[in-house]
């Protein structure tokens, strides 16, 4: 229940994992489980590593119980990330860096997105939203591409409210309501709210010819158009068509971003911005944004002495770039913008909109001002917990020389001076900490090619003056890139991480980590890997890992189960093994088959893959099934 619970709602039950963006993240519930369970036979401060530290959960959990810890990610933003999480200061020298940060931006941000309400009370813009415009490949008329008539309710759905914005046909845009067919106010054109205009990213135009929209972005490029605001004021929020002075400063023409963000890369995230005319990632954002995001970062270098506060502005500030201008769908229904990269996904809409940067009181997901909230909150949860003043040692390089252990003592009996964290950045094929120097190993290692942890946090290490990872460590495979493609490929690297792992353990060290995937041939080469790098299997369970109501997982077989494998280096001492409780689900009965090959690692014999890809295979998990029929509102 609890873990269910923290995957519904992660940013209230551990609040730091919102200082940086990251995704798929496991549960503390979970790890911090794992850890008392191992704590409970070895007494006293243990150092726990975490070879794929990512999101950083398996690390806070460990700092929350006193323990140690060694944290690796060859990705810069999830170790950069992870460093500035864990080394948030003290809330009161946040709050005074927020408060200087707050005063200094106002009259940027009243020049970029004030405005007035309806009846007059003085507010900022909220969001803005603009359509594609494209030229029809046949006969040249170019209209604004909406995605459907029903733009957005104007008012949250469970009021129970008709009022709504929609297009027309021919791309003009009225208040109507959303249940009733009504003519454009423009155009007379009769206008069905239930209507789709890019069904499968089709386009038919007036003329009769059809485009698919990313042919028609190919072969004329997509323009902008602003078409609706929302405002914030006075505890209020409405949305609107734009005045010319709201037009005049979404254009943002006097501005000038100076930041190069570089360019988009081809890869398996990365197509769909490519195939729609992103070729830059400053593309993925208005000129407004990419101002304001720049003046923030200016600002808040100066406002705070203290670096760590200054550090934190910044993540919060670099984190608001998610949400994209040209990539953030708006949720008609519940009035609310999604991230750019939504469901393990770059998304891409023809009506995104942009956010105000800074944010706003009472409307605004993901921006600055409610990513320094949460800091607050952050940094309050981490000095109840951790009694603060964490010595945080890092990122350094995975090519820098090897450290002494996290725990010691000299020569002379006497305790060493060391960190409690140390972050490492770079391939965990080679790690820092000296052999036998680790009690347990406990990460969350990618699924194989579910998450392209690289690509998607690519515009981030942009903002965030990061260079990118470094290829040929990722342990993801990318069929875009041909990485990791190779027969082998994935298993080789696999088993030299998990090699390097297990040479950090004390005697009796466990390597502990949870994996999903539908794909028995992933599962297939991690065994592999795991039987290469010299493990054997003690255990396993299934355990619960992901919100199953959330919109990509409706009416599909998402996994939502995790398979936690407990494995220790070979050797001739007998082991008792722990096999998993498997219950009726399609995907518990799934997993219970994979378990039973798991509990054989260290001994599985040369025909076992064959074996295995045959009775997995036929799981009911993996065989398709018609979509149910949801009974709540379509949100897309």
């Amino acid at each position: 229940m609890k873990v269910r619970r923290e995957v519904r709602n992660r940013e209230v039950y551990l609040p730091p994992v919102s200082t940086y963006r990251w995704w798929a993240r496991r549960t503390e519930a979970v790890s911090g489980s794992i850890i008392d369970a191992v704590s409970v036979d070895r007494p006293g401060r243990m150092v726990v590593s975490d070879p794929f530290a990512g999101g950083g959960v398996i690390p806070l959990a460990a700092v929350m119980r006193g323990h140690s810890v060694y944290a690796q990610d060859l990705n810069p933003w999830a170790a950069q990330g992870l460093a500035s999480m864990l080394a948030l200061p003290d809330p009161e020298a946040l709050r005074e860096g927020i408060a200087a940060l707050t005063q200094r931006v106002l009259t940027s941000a009243q020049a970029a997105y004030g405005t007035v309400l309806t009846n007059g009370t003085p507010a900022l813009v909220s969001h803005t939203f603009r359509v594609a415009v494209a030229p029809c490949t046949a006969c040249g008329l170019g209209r604004r591409i909406f995605p459907h008539a029903l733009v957005s309710l104007t008012s949250r759905v469970e009021r129970n409210l008709p009022e709504a914005f929609l297009a027309c046909p021919n791309g003009h845009l009225f208040k109507g309501r959303r249940d009733m067919v009504a003519a454009c106010s423009t155009c007379g054109e009769l206008t069905d709210p239930a209507r789709a205009y890019t069904p499968r990213r089709v386009i038919t135009c007036p003329c009769g010819h059809q485009d698919r929209l990313q042919d028609r972005a190919r072969a004329t490029g997509l323009t902008w158009e602003v078409v609706l605001v929302e405002r914030a004021g006075g505890g209020r929020r409405e949305l609107s068509l734009p005045t010319s002075g709201e037009l005049a400063a979404a254009e943002a023409m006097h501005l000038d971003p100076r930041m190069q963000l570089g360019a988009i890369p081809e890869g398996q995230e990365t197509a769909v911005l490519r195939r729609h005319g992103f070729r830059s990632w400053e593309d993925l954002y208005p000129r407004r944004q990419r101002a304001m995001v720049e003046k923030l970062l200016e600002l808040a270098s100066s406002c705070s002495p203290d670096a760590d506060v200054v550090a934190a502005l910044k993540l919060a500030i670099i984190g608001s770039t998610e949400m994209a201008g040209h990539l953030s769908r708006w949720d008609r229904y519940y009035l609310k913008s999604y991230e750019s990269m939504a469901g393990h996904r770059f998304n891409f809409t023809t009506l995104p909109v942009e956010p105000n940067a800074w944010g706003t009181t009472t409307s605004g997901r993901g921006t600055t001002l409610r990513r320094v909230v949460q800091l607050i909150k952050s940094a309050e949860w981490l000095k109840e917990r951790t009694g603060g003043g964490l010595q945080i040692a890092g990122p350094l390089a995975a090519s820098a020389p090897m450290v002494p252990a996290l725990l010691g003592q000299d020569v002379d009996g006497q305790s060493l001076e060391r960190p409690d964290v140390l972050v490492v950045v770079g391939s965990s094929q080679r790690q820092l900490l000296p052999t036998g120097s680790v009690d347990l190993v406990l990460t969350d290692p990618p699924y194989h090619d579910d998450v392209q942890y690289g690509e998607l946090s690519q515009p981030l290490q942009a903002w965030a003056g990061l260079t990118s990872a470094e290829s040929g460590g990722d342990a993801v495979v990318n069929r875009a890139t041909g990485q990791l493609v190779a027969a082998g490929s994935y298993t080789a690297l696999l088993a030299s991480i998990f090699r390097e792992s297990a040479r950090l353990l004390r005697d009796a060290g466990h390597l502990i980590f949870s994996y999903a995937n539908r794909d028995p041939q992933a599962w297939a080469q991690l065994l592999e890997a795991l039987q290469s790098a010299g493990l054997r299997a003690v255990g396993c369970t299934i355990v619960h890992s992901e919100n199953e109501t959330d919109h990509a997982k409706r009416n599909v077989r998402a996994c939502t189960l995790d398979l936690l494998l407990d494995l220790v280096p070979l050797s001739g001492i007998a082991v008792a093994k722990h096999r998993p409780t498997v219950g009726d689900t399609a995907e518990e009965k799934f997993l219970g088959i994979i378990a039973e090959y798991v509990l054989a690692v260290g001994e599985l014999d040369t025909n076992w893959q064959k074996e295995f890809l045959e009775a997995t295979s036929s799981a009911e998990f993996l065989q398709p099934r018609r979509a149910r029929r949801s009974n709540g509102l379509d949100t897309s």
